[in-house]
């Protein structure tokens, strides 16, 4: 799992198609200037947010790659590789919106795209994993056997 245009795409899917859809609107509504104004004050409500997550899980996860495997998480940054063997987790935590907690791909907000796993060690470290590298970060955590795992639901996932 590690950063790559892919997967920057996949969460700002939703950022592309309200933007789309907001052009479509302006331009049927021919740019009067009282509806310009009142939607650019919902564009900037919805896609702001977003863009504040995006940045964040940008900068949480640059230079930074995980390789999962049955037995263990395997850490990569600065050329250095942390081993975590699954008897050294306590427990994962994904924090995500409540669409993506029920399975659903239709998000009506740019920032249900967003989500993060939490990995706390019993060694008191913290590891964050970010969608940004990887679109499916629960199913890859879940190849982890032994591992407690919670999901918690939440509309703005912000890791601070």
């Amino acid at each position: 799992m590690k950063e790559n245009l892919s997967n920057h795409f996949k969460a700002l899917l939703s950022f592309f198609i309200i933007t789309a859809l907001s052009f479509i609107i302006l331009v049927w509504a021919n740019f009067d200037e009282d509806f310009v104004f009142i939607f650019s004050i919902g564009y900037c409500i919805d896609v702001l947010p977003a863009l504040y997550l995006h940045i964040e899980y940008y900068i949480r996860n640059l230079g930074e790659e995980y390789r999962v495997s049955e037995n263990e998480l395997v850490h990569y940054k600065d050329s250095t590789a942390k081993r975590c063997k699954n008897s050294d987790i306590e427990r994962i935590i994904v924090y995500m919106s409540p669409s993506i907690y029920k399975g659903s791909n239709l998000h009506f907000l740019a920032i249900e795209s967003y989500y993060y796993a939490r990995i706390l060690t019993k060694a008191g470290e913290e590891l964050i994993i970010t969608c940004l590298l990887t679109p499916n970060l629960e199913l890859a955590l879940k190849r982890l056997q032994g591992v407690q795992f919670e999901r918690r639901k939440g509309l703005f996932n912000s890791i601070a």
